[in-house]
């Protein structure tokens, strides 16, 4: 029998252990992400469920514990029982996300000891991620950090009408987004910043919104690219109006102007991944958010991963916490924010409403990408006479499908299932597609 789930940023299966090393990383790397689970007695490769001796179990519930204890720290608290699967027993190890990250295992000290988890995979944690944990253990967010170089004088009063129907320092301290410094002046903070001075892409560098449109599936032909900043409502009023003139199908003349009345995409969905995008992204990040129009889908690019507890195997199950809550607390006295936990079922939704396909949230290394497919995107089987071995037909296609497997593409090329993964093999040579799980669940997807 086969476990069901594959491997992924909460979960690894182990058949054997022959030593406690990758263990241990694995384990420090899911106290300091979002926490996870070790199944002993399944292989990694094929899911198959082997099971595991008594002797096998003894020894492991003995031994993984003290081992945990001896090499890591601070010390983390696990789980660990036998699960009987299909018929067969295994040792299920269940590590909770710590409350005093960094962990670290203790001979490789830190920061070198520092793991995090990454999709399925475990890698050693970058400067800026220690850069994180140093925040988080101060207790102070990154949009709470002051920022001495402008002062409550250098905000637009434009912008801080948007919010406000009267302000001036006190209404800004007492509503978070400004403390005063040791001289008495008063000072915005990054959430303050990013909503009352325009030019806050001088003090939070890259924290603007970056809409670009291509003529076709790849990044070939350029067609139009705005930068958009000047605080965050009007950057996102501005993006959200540029990106919707861009995706109407049907326009009506009002007065000079023609405005569109259809859209390729409901704008629900267009709406709630902008306010997401801009509500939960890291600002920390030196990196705009990137917005990318295909002609078969739109890319939403964002930095920072999912905020703890969201994870891509819980994304519809309504969860929510805010990365900046000053700010979303801001696009909710817009009305620009729904109420917590609906947003990207509403994206879903929507978009599966109006006969597209389901969008797809893809967590990277340092980014979220949303994927929202266009009613352009081809969507069927190529026609007698049409070319199979097209490359952008073929990307259009299987873009729009999401994940494939070799099976799938050998029956659109009408080739054996070897040579489609002949294929398959030189496109990801060339960066094109790249693979995902194992065993008889790998399956492909492609990537610009």
């Amino acid at each position: 029998m086969h476990y069901e789930s594959i491997e992924s940023k909460i979960l690894e299966f182990k058949e054997r252990l022959d030593d406690y090393s990758r263990l241990l990383e694995t384990v420090t790397a899911f106290a300091n992400t979002q926490g996870g689970t070790i199944i002993i007695g399944i292989r990694d490769s094929d899911r198959l469920i082997v099971g595991l001796d008594r002797e096998e179990i003894e020894r492991y519930s003995q031994e993984i514990p003290q081992a945990i204890a001896d090499a890591i720290s601070p010390q983390i608290a696990v789980d660990l029982y036998e699960q009987h699967l299909g018929g067969k027993t295994c040792v299920t190890v269940r590590v909770f996300p710590g409350p005093q990250k960094p962990y670290f295992i203790k001979k490789l000290g830190h920061p070198l000891g520092v793991f995090l988890r990454s999709r399925a995979h475990n890698r050693r944690a970058d400067a800026y991620a220690i850069e994180q944990f140093n925040r988080e253990r101060s207790g102070i967010r990154y949009e709470q950090q002051p920022c001495p170089q402008i002062s409550y004088e250098d905000l637009s009063k434009g912008l801080l009408g948007t919010l406000f129907t009267s302000y001036d320092q006190s209404i800004l301290i007492g509503a978070g987004y400004g403390s005063t410094d040791v001289s008495g002046r008063t000072i915005p903070n990054v959430a303050g910043t990013l909503l009352f001075y325009p030019e806050h892409q001088r003090i939070i560098p890259e924290s603007g919104i970056v809409v670009s449109a291509y003529a076709g599936t790849d990044k070939k032909r350029l067609m139009k690219k705005e930068d958009f900043s000047g605080g965050i409502i009007p950057m996102l009023e501005q993006s959200y109006t540029f990106i919707s003139n861009l995706l109407g199908t049907q326009y009506e003349r009002e007065g000079l102007v023609k405005q569109p009345v259809n859209y390729e995409i409901p704008l629900d969905a267009i709406r709630e991944a902008l306010v997401n995008a801009v509500a939960h992204r890291a600002y920390d990040y030196e990196a705009p958010t990137r917005i990318t129009l295909f002609s078969d889908r739109i890319e939403f690019l964002n930095p920072g991963t999912f905020y703890a507890p969201i994870n891509p195997e819980n994304l519809k199950e309504g969860l929510s916490r805010y990365r900046n809550p000053l700010i979303a607390d801001a696009l909710r006295k817009k009305g620009y924010m729904e109420k917590q936990g609906i947003g990207i079922n509403l994206i879903i939704s929507s978009c599966l409403e109006d006969g597209l396909p389901e969008p797809q949230f893809v967590e990277l290394e340092y980014y979220v990408k949303l994927v929202i497919f266009r009613k352009t995107a081809s969507n069927h089987t190529p026609k007698p006479d049409q070319n199979p071995k097209d490359l952008t037909a073929m990307r259009s296609y299987f873009t729009a499908q999401g994940l494939f497997s070799s099976m799938d593409l050998a029956q659109y090329l009408g080739k054996s299932q070897a040579m489609a993964k002949k294929i398959l093999t030189e496109l990801q040579s060339k960066g094109m597609v790249e693979k995902v799980g194992r065993g008889p669940a790998t399956k492909y997807r492609f990537i610009n």
